[in-house]
Order: structure tokens, then C-alpha cells, then sequence
């Protein structure tokens, strides 16, 4: 076997070491448990999130041309809700979504009870809220579905889960639901619903999926309950989104830090209608284009190398030979690769977590000396033989 040969097989092989080190260690972080906090950081990490936190540095956001808000803040009782949902029905919304869970009568407010129950029967452009109960805690068994007091009377309302499955470890929201298959029966997402409303068409078949919420920064605009017909410019022709923004129960840790639930299912609707989910690129083409990364990283400073050698000068050969000018070489092509991924992104909404070439290129060089020990140990030990 010829130098060349040699040495393109060392390249290659090397290349490949270097992730095998990088599943060593990340089984080392995942297997202790005193490494759990970083594991569960490690896994909750996505590349998308710093491309979102490039696109929060724009001066301007846009403001959703879709959803609009309405804030129900300290209202509480039933028929203050209803006198708000006529309003709201009297700017002419392309369908309201009610994310408020109206379980059980009142025997306090019959009279409130009443208005509700009025509301949902003369208005067939109304989502109310569908709950679902999971005693396990983690998504796995939702064994209850609350409906609204109403539904059983009104067997045409229209329901749509609310419910946004139980994290146990807190991590952020990056999924919404299309539906869920409870009990042998399929319900729609309120997401859904509201989607297709005002598409007047199904925008994608009902499955017991998720939907991978597109992230980029945009505004909802909020409007007071007592404020509707001010603002009335910002209903006609939306959805309309009616339930609480400053409920410290439903807060919820996203991309775009803690927001109330309302604005996640906005984010949701303005993801399922613009066919911007993202998508993550699939792993054997993600370990194709990390190992070509590191690949090409290795002879890009093999080249660098190459080049000092024909230096003349005894002292630039020092500094270039340096390990800040190196690294701010290799800097500078991993930001290239970034921006390459950042605008995938921004144009096809692909994912693409180059993490691990990132950390590859950091054991290139004990991915080397791996090579020539196993090398050596091989074939010198034959040739003696």
C-alpha cells in the first residue's frame, strides 16, 4: 500500500473515530446520574434555538395578520363571558376559539350558565375548550375527557383539545397536537379546528399526531375584554383566540421563553396554516453531512498546513502556526457552516444539528493518535513477524 493510500485511509478512518469519542462521552454524561442536569439540558437543546434567538435580534417582529387575543383577565363570572363573546361576535372573526373549560353548572350563576349555553347554540363559529385528564403525568394515558357543561344538549357544538401534554422534567414546548386518540375515538386539537375553520377546508388529515411549532418571533395582538369594540379593526375575518394571558398556571417555557398557553396554541395556528412546521432532517442523512464536516475541517488544515510548509519566513511560520490562529481558522468555518444551516432554516424550515461535528472537530487529534496506536499494533506487529 502506497504513502498516499496510507495516509487517505488515515483520514478517513480518523474522521470516523472522532465521532465514536463523542458517543463515548455523551454515554458518560447519560449514564451517571450526577450528570443529569446536563443530560436533560443536552436532550432539551435543539439548533433552532439559536437560530430563533438570531431572528429576536431584528429590530422589528411582525405582528400576526391571523390571531388576534382578547384577554379575559380577572373575569370570572359566567355571564360577564358571554356578554364579551357577543361583543366579540359582533366584529364579524372568521371563527373564536374559547380557551376556557366551562365544566359543570353553577348553581350560583343558572343565569350565567344560561347566556353560555345561548352563545354556543346560536353560533356555529365558536371552538370551545376539550380537556383531557392524564393521571400518569407524562402524556402516556389520558383516561378522562372533560367536555363543556353544554355539549351533551348540543350535540353540534364544536370541541377541540386544549390540553398541552405533562412535561415531568419542565423542558420546553415544542409540539402541538393535531389530535388524540382517546378511548378508541379521535378529537381534534382546538389548533386544528380553528385551522380548518377558517381555511374552509382540512388543511391536514385528523391523526393522533404533532405538529413541530415553527418558533420565529411574532407578536399576537392583545386586546382588553372591555376593549372589543375599540379595537374592532383587528376582528373582522381572524380568529379570534378569548381566554387568559396572565395566568400563572398556564404558563409555558418555549424557544421564545415563558409565554401563556393562548399565545402557544397562536404560535400553533400560525404554524399549521402557513405550513411552516419544521422538519428535521433524517439521521443518516444528519451523520452524512456531520462526518463530511469534519472531514472537510481535517483537510482544510491539512492544506493550512501544507501552506505554512512553504512559508519562507522562519517567523511567520511561527505565528501561524499558532494555536489562536488555528482556532480562529477553524472559527470562522464553523460559523460558515452555521449561517450554510441558518439559511436552510429560514427558507425550507429545516433542521440541521451539526452539535456533533461541532464537538468532532475538537478530537481530531486523539482520534489520530487512536489510529496510529491501532495501526501500529497491527500491521508493525505482522511486519516483525
Amino acid at each position: 500500500m502506497g504513502k498516499l493510500d496510507e495516509k487517505k485511509i488515515r483520514t478517513l478512518v480518523s474522521t470516523a473515530l472522532t465521532f465514536g469519542i463523542v458517543w463515548m462521552y455523551a454515554q458518560i454524561i447519560l449514564s451517571f446520574s450526577v450528570f443529569n442536569p446536563v443530560s436533560h439540558v443536552m436532550k432539551d437543546y435543539s439548533i433552532t434555538d439559536f437560530y430563533y434567538q438570531v431572528l429576536n435580534m431584528r429590530e422589528e417582529r411582525d405582528t400576526s395578520r391571523i390571531v388576534t387575543i382578547v384577554d379575559m383577565d380577572s373575569l370570572r363570572n359566567r355571564a360577564d363571558i358571554a356578554y364579551v363573546l357577543e361583543e366579540i361576535l359582533e366584529q364579524e372573526p372568521k371563527v373564536v376559539g374559547v380557551d376556557i373549560k366551562f365544566e359543570g353548572l353553577k348553581p350560583e350563576q343558572p343565569f350565567g350558565d344560561s347566556l353560555i349555553m345561548d352563545v354556543a347554540r346560536n353560533n356555529s363559529n365558536i371552538v370551545f375548550a376539550l380537556e383531557l385528564i392524564d393521571d400518569s403525568y407524562d402524556g402516556s394515558s389520558y383516561n378522562e375527557v372533560r367536555h363543556s357543561f353544554f355539549a351533551d344538549s348540543l350535540p353540534d357544538v364544536k370541541e377541540g383539545i386544549v390540553s398541552i401534554p405533562f412535561d415531568q422534567y419542565g423542558g420546553q414546548k415544542r409540539y402541538i397536537e393535531i389530535g388524540k386518540k382517546v378511548k378508541g375515538q379521535m378529537m381534534p386539537s382546538i389548533v386544528k379546528r380553528l385551522s380548518d375553520e377558517y381555511a374552509e377546508e382540512e388543511i391536514m388529515p385528523l391523526a393522533d399526531k404533532t405538529l413541530k411549532i415553527n418558533w420565529s418571533p411574532i407578536d399576537f395582538r392583545v386586546i382588553p375584554y372591555d376593549s372589543v369594540s375599540y379595537y374592532s379593526e383587528y376582528f373582522a375575518d381572524r380568529i379570534v383566540l378569548f381566554g387568559s394571558v396572565k395566568d400563572d398556571v398556564d404558563m409555558h417555557l418555549t424557544p421564545q421563553g415563558r409565554i401563556p398557553g393562548i399565545k402557544l396554541l397562536g404560535y400553533g395556528i400560525e404554524t399549521m396554516l402557513k405550513q411552516n412546521s419544521i422538519e428535521e432532517v433524517p439521521t443518516w442523512i444528519l451523520w452524512i453531512v456531520s462526518y463530511l464536516v469534519v472531514l472537510f475541517t481535517r483537510l482544510i488544515f491539512e492544506r493550512y498546513d501544507f501552506f505554512v510548509k512553504q512559508r519562507k519566513s522562519a517567523m511567520l511560520k511561527i505565528v501561524l502556526k499558532t494555536s489562536i490562529i488555528k482556532g480562529l481558522i477553524k472559527f470562522f468555518w464553523m460559523a460558515a457552516i452555521m449561517y450554510i444551516g441558518y439559511l436552510l432554516f429560514i427558507k425550507y424550515h429545516l433542521s440541521i444539528n451539526l452539535a456533533a461535528a461541532s464537538a468532532a472537530t475538537a478530537f481530531t487529534s486523539m482520534a489520530d493518535d487512536l489510529y496510529d496506536v491501532a495501526y501500529n499494533s497491527i500491521f508493525k506487529r505482522k511486519d516483525n513477524v
